[in-house]
């Protein structure tokens, strides 16, 4: 028996068995003749077992179809970071050989510390005499043999394309619960998460992959539940062609968590995980940004005389980062030399006096991804850019996305994690999703304008980040501020808010000013100025904690807002926002994860301080006297 810990954390390896222990969850995988199977799965907090009938298969994965004999070749364990891609955890690495198969596999389980769950990953390499025409078949990633007795089932998912969903009836969650018992096969096919839950407690499993409800993906498969078997999620990403000899290529992950507590407890449990997976870098992360696109101008908007002065406008409203959109490259992607006769001389000069950083948008879907790495690099050497959009992607096949994240991690690696890319989901077609590759930066959401075509629509873009925060860490997520003194008031509300109401939307993730600042008035100017400065002095404290939706779903007439909670300080922020058609100027709205305690709320705009006692059902009434307004409040629990 070999043993190796980290913190709360061990992995206990014997001839015949591997037993991974978070302090949170236990899970036991049996070695069989065709791989390992996952033969006991425990919530250690509740002391709930969740392989509740012995195993349907001799293995917890199948790749199109392979059900051969295996020879374990080794397991060995380590402690590891991923090159400083995840947090700190165990890795444990079993390799597996089907020589009738000429396949190697590498069967990888991550265990963080106090973590609610665990990552596993399968990879492949073939061997000499591997003929991937014989194998067609399905591929099994994940299995757990649960008992469906007295469940429901909890099928969540987002939809991408935002391009085209700017409309009351274009929610971008889709969440569906069936509570009928289960009996035979019930597939799940659009979600990225699927929950199994009893009474106030659940087993859910997560694709690490770029499924969207209204995007299959590459081979992303479905979650299948059978009444005789247990719960299995299907679909590797990679197919049997795209496996080469030289090296490993992983499959699509999954994540496997427990938690109680009902729908608080199922929330914490996704975003806990999600951040030990993608943990924040305070230094990269957590910054404000502003893009040139979003004003209407186009093309024209990056010039450099344009980008100049925006540069001057970021630094004096507060804003970090002036990204430079579609517009000022060449035919090779690089500056053209009509917008940069001395190429990114002056702007980086210009940057660095203002102490503001640089981002740069790509069409990566015009690019080889060697071309992407060459271009990456050319523009951080030689304008010192960080922050990099990525749009265009088309990934058809899972080769294509394999290599476009090794070009883009050894970029990160090449800058010391300095850079960061974001993520473009405005289309339909395969790109990254909302479960996938944020080690490498974050999403950039969606394209909300002036103009009638996606027109700003304050309470919209609200409802959008209110549902994200429901089961994904909105520090991951650029959220868009527009100027509304600009927006058409014949196809939008925008006009009736101000500008501090439309920034605050956007505070409990990474705002995203989609527009040449430049172009607000002084009036504007000052609201701005003066909420961005209070939000920068709370912000690396809103980044420690994590973000609920509180209130009711916004439909421009209801109470609703954000909970930054702080659980190792008993602390945190919040949001109330009183929507335009709203007539109630008090409203009782529910916490999370606090009850029947004094509460301290400070009023970080208006500089107030009251104390106030939070109800046994978690309620605080809040008053607002005027609608299409909102409140900022730091708070802190005084009670035990």
């Amino acid at each position: 028996m070999r043993e190796i810990k980290l913190k709360s954390a061990t992995a206990l390896i014997s001839d015949d068995s591997l037993v991974v222990d978070t302090s949170r969850m236990r899970r036991k995988w049996k070695w069989t003749s065709r791989g390992f199977v996952t033969v006991s799965l425990q919530d250690k907090v509740l002391g709930v077992e969740w392989c509740g009938r012995k195993p349907a298969y001799s293995c917890d994965w199948s790749l199109w179809g392979i059900v051969g004999e295996a020879e374990l070749l080794s397991v060995d364990a380590k402690v590891s970071d991923d090159e400083g891609f995840t947090s700190e955890h165990i890795e444990v690495r079993a390799l597996v050989e089907y020589p009738r198969e000429k396949l190697q596999v590498e069967y990888l389980i991550w265990a963080y510390p106090s973590s609610p769950g665990i990552r596993t990953q399968i990879r492949v390499k073939s061997l000499e005499g591997f003929s991937p025409e014989k194998f067609n078949g399905e591929s099994r990633v994940e299995y757990i043999p649960v008992s469906f007795e007295n469940t429901v089932r909890r099928e969540i998912g987002y939809y991408n394309d935002t391009q085209h969903r700017n409309e009351p009836e274009t929610e971008i969650l889709r969440e569906e619960v069936k509570t009928s018992p289960l009996s035979g096969i019930e597939e799940h096919s659009w979600g990225s998460i699927l929950c199994i839950e009893k009474e106030g407690y659940g087993l859910a499993i997560i694709k690490e992959s770029h499924k969207c409800v209204n995007q299959p993906g590459v081979n992303c498969g479905v979650f299948r539940c059978d009444s005789s078997k247990g719960v299995e999620s299907t679909g590797s990403g990679l197919s049997p062609e795209e496996i080469v000899s030289s090296r490993f290529r992983g499959c699509w992950a999954s994540w496997c968590l427990v938690y109680s507590g009902g729908d608080d407890g199922r929330e914490l449990a996704l975003k806990v995980f999600d951040r030990l997976r993608y943990p924040i870098k305070p230094n990269r992360d957590i910054y404000i940004i502003a893009n040139t696109w979003g004003s209407g101008g186009g093309r024209e908007a990056a010039r450099e005389e344009n980008v100049l002065k925006e540069i001057e406008s970021q630094a004096d409203l507060g804003i970090d980062v002036q990204q430079i959109d579609d517009g000022w490259q060449d035919e090779n992607w690089r500056p053209r030399k009509d917008f940069y006769p001395e190429g990114w001389t002056r702007v980086a000069a210009k940057a660095k006096e203002k102490g503001v950083k640089l981002g740069l948008w790509f069409n990566t879907g015009v690019m080889s991804p060697k071309e992407l790495l060459e271009n990456l690099k050319y523009h951080y050497n030689t304008g010192g850019f960080l922050y990099f959009k990525l749009d265009g992607l088309h990934f058809e096949t899972y080769s294509e996305v394999d290599e476009v994240m090794k070009a883009v991690r050894e970029f990160i690696k090449y800058t010391g994690h300095k850079a960061q890319v974001n993520w473009d989901v405005t289309e339909n077609s395969p790109r990254v999703g909302y479960f996938f590759a944020k080690e490498y930066g974050c999403i950039y959401l969606e394209n909300r304008k002036p103009e009638s075509y996606n027109v700003y629509i304050p309470y919209l873009v609200l409802r959008d980040l209110w549902q994200l925060s429901k089961y994904i860490n909105l520090n991951k997520v650029q959220c868009t501020v527009q100027n509304i003194d600009r927006v058409d008031p014949k196809a939008s509300d925008a006009h009736l808010y101000s500008h501090q109401y439309c920034v605050a939307i956007t505070l409990m993730g990474t705002p995203i000013f989609f527009q040449e600042t430049h172009l607000y008035s002084q009036a504007a100017r000052e609201e701005i100025k003066s909420i961005l400065r209070v939000y920068k002095e709370h912000r690396k404290n809103i980044f420690k904690g994590y973000v609920f939706p509180i209130g009711s779903k916004p439909d421009n007439k209801s109470w609703t807002g954000f909970q930054c909670h702080i659980f190792e300080e008993k602390a945190g922020y919040l949001l109330i926002f009183r929507e335009l058609h709203n007539h109630e100027d008090t409203k009782a709205i529910q916490l999370k994860f606090i009850s029947n305690t004094p509460l301290k709320l400070k009023d970080l705009l208006h500089e107030t301080e009251t104390v106030v006692k939070v109800a046994g059902d978690g309620k605080i009434v809040f008053k607002i006297e005027k609608p299409a307004d909102f409140r900022f409040y730091q708070y802190k629990v005084l009670g035990n």
